[in-house]
């Protein structure tokens, strides 16, 4: 997570708290954690023995872990204030909780819940069922943080391939391991895997490598998209937290970027890359494009960092049917300390050639750590 780039952990209420080990890691690599007590998505009612237990589990918590520097944040839990769990801040559960959190441990913050009024949980898929695909859902929204969102696709092959039998790894089937290990029926019949958004953009998978080859494709292009749209949206969004880094179960398919028990998946290298401290960045339309359209992005240069960027060029480029072509110079003045800076429109008609994608690179001359590539179809 910190060599991703990333600043902040969200332990969710549904999930265990985690050992020493993980505190004392987090301390040293100076990786924040927002810690939820063990509340998620349900109403909590205040039954005296409920709170007895309640109490004395939070107490023990805020104890244990309180001499940690890491841990920034207390939360009551996971969506408790929405239709599927009814509670308010009035709920003598999270009267209880803030109570203990401001008598033990008074000068960390306390939230309720996740999300509050202003933040979002979601999306969760790279292409809505109304259409909309990442690159408008976030591009629409006006939250002020993002706590929880993703873009569902497989595991790695080897993750796949110990976890699903030989007689059913392809094509995959529901009623099968490929069920059975969240890949479909998950939470909509076709995720996590999304299958059928696959072949829409690529045509019948042929395979299985082919398979998790352009379904990882698309979580990492979505991911990215969404990171650096909740970054443009800065001051007003302050934070992204993707749902999630990781799994502590094989999955065939999930959110995650890091496939069980600990390898990378391809939307790992695209969240690092879009979680550097300073990067060019392309404000895309879509994912899909015909040849002969006008292509058009807005150009950006994103700087979450403490010092000031200095004035400098940004060049975008068009990778084609393995043709190179200059688009657009910017030569920007630089952008103060955590600030972003936007720019030019980037236009181009499409040539008609014998292609199914192309690329659209930004390089920075004198500052090649800024450059940033997007993969992008073409029918």
């Amino acid at each position: 997570a910190r060599d991703a780039n990333m600043n902040l952990l969200r332990c969710w209420g549904g999930a265990v708290v985690q050992g020493e080990s993980f505190f004392e890691a987090c301390d040293e690599l100076g990786v924040m954690v927002w810690q939820e007590f063990p509340l998620a998505c349900n109403r909590y009612e205040g039954t005296p023995a409920y709170l007895r237990v309640l109490d004395q589990e939070s107490k023990s918590i805020i104890r244990r872990l309180k001499p940690h520097a890491c841990v920034v944040i207390w939360c009551g839990g996971n969506e408790l204030f929405n239709a599927w769990s009814g509670m308010t801040d009035q709920d003598a559960a999270l009267r209880l909780l803030n109570r203990n959190c401001y008598d033990l441990d008074p000068g960390r913050p306390f939230l309720f819940t996740s999300p509050l009024d202003g933040m979002g949980h979601g999306h969760y898929v790279f292409r809505s069922l109304d259409g909309r695909e990442v690159f408008r859902l976030f591009a629409e929204a006006r939250c002020t943080a993002y706590t929880e969102f993703g873009c569902g696709g497989p595991g790695n092959l080897e993750t796949i391939r110990s976890v699903i039998p030989p007689g059913q790894l392809f094509p995959p089937r529901p009623g099968t391991a490929w069920e059975t290990h969240h890949a479909l029926k998950a939470w909509q019949p076709n995720s996590h895997l999304l299958q059928d958004v696959i072949e829409d953009y690529f045509g019948p998978m042929e395979s299985l490598e082919q398979l998790v080859a352009c379904g990882q494709l698309l979580q990492a292009e979505g991911l990215k998209c969404l990171f650096e749209e909740a970054r443009r949206q800065k001051p007003r969004a302050a934070m992204a937290l993707n749902w999630c880094f990781n799994e502590p179960w094989p999955c065939a398919a999930n959110m995650s970027i890091l496939s069980w028990p600990a390898e990378p998946k391809a939307a790992y290298a695209a969240v690092q890359g879009s979680l550097r401290p300073v990067l060019a960045s392309a404000r895309l339309a879509k994912f899909r494009w015909r040849q002969g359209e006008l292509f058009a992005a807005e150009l950006w240069l994103l700087n979450d960092s403490p010092a000031a960027v200095p004035g400098g060029r940004v060049e975008a480029w068009l990778d084609l049917a393995g043709d190179r072509r200059f688009l657009l110079a910017w030569d920007h003045a630089g952008a103060a300390a955590n600030t972003n800076l936007p720019g030019p429109v980037v236009r181009v008609a499409l040539p008609c050639v014998g292609a199914d994608h192309f690329r659209i690179g930004l390089e920075c001359p004198g500052q090649p750590g800024w450059n940033s590539a997007y993969y992008l179809r073409l029918v």
